[in-house]
């Protein structure tokens, strides 16, 4: 028994609507990765906020919707192919917001050389509640590691895990 009756009952009925709500905020990063790996900046563009704010390992936050769709088809212009893997997803909903910490494998087949890029990262998203179903607001991409190493991205933009001691993003 899920509703009001009986012990807990409405204590059950806020955890299980918690949970429909948890699972929503998953279903827009499950599907802005499925528009990443498709190479469709505009419609990955389209689950983020008209005045969306990203930061992408880099540390340079990016304002905008259309200004984040760039940058992403930019980016994706670099790869022949990638698979994200999205995992450990985590969150919290109060009334019309959300916010979420996950983890994500990213396997980037390099456009230029055909060569594999695997990629790390930990992504931090909030997201409020609009007439089309929930939308990031603010998204933060960072990084933990890559194999093999690119010379164009500087160490320091792999902070790693904040619990970890020996993590920029614990101060070590």
């Amino acid at each position: 028994m899920v509703g009001g009756a009986g012990p807990g009952g409405d204590a059950r009925l806020a955890a299980l609507e918690e949970l429909v709500e948890l699972r929503a905020l998953e279903q827009v990063l499950i599907a802005y990765f499925d528009r990443v790996d498709a190479r469709d900046a505009e419609g990955a563009a389209a689950l983020f906020t008209e005045d969306t704010r990203c930061e992408i390992m880099t540390g340079k936050v990016l304002e905008g919707r259309e200004r984040f769709a760039r940058a992403l088809g930019r980016v994706l212009a670099q790869y022949r192919r990638t698979s994200h893997h999205l995992t450990n997803v985590r969150g919290s909903v109060q009334g019309d917001e959300g916010e979420t910490f996950a983890y994500v494998y990213a396997f980037h087949r390099m456009e230029e050389t055909g060569e594999p890029w695997h990629l790390w990262v930990r992504i931090v998203d909030r997201f409020v509640r609009t007439p089309d179903g929930w939308r990031i607001a603010e998204h933060r991409l960072l990084g933990i590691d890559s194999v093999p190493p690119r010379a164009d991205i500087p160490d320091e933009w792999y902070a790693g895990h904040p619990g970890h001691p020996g993590s920029l993003a614990a101060g070590g």
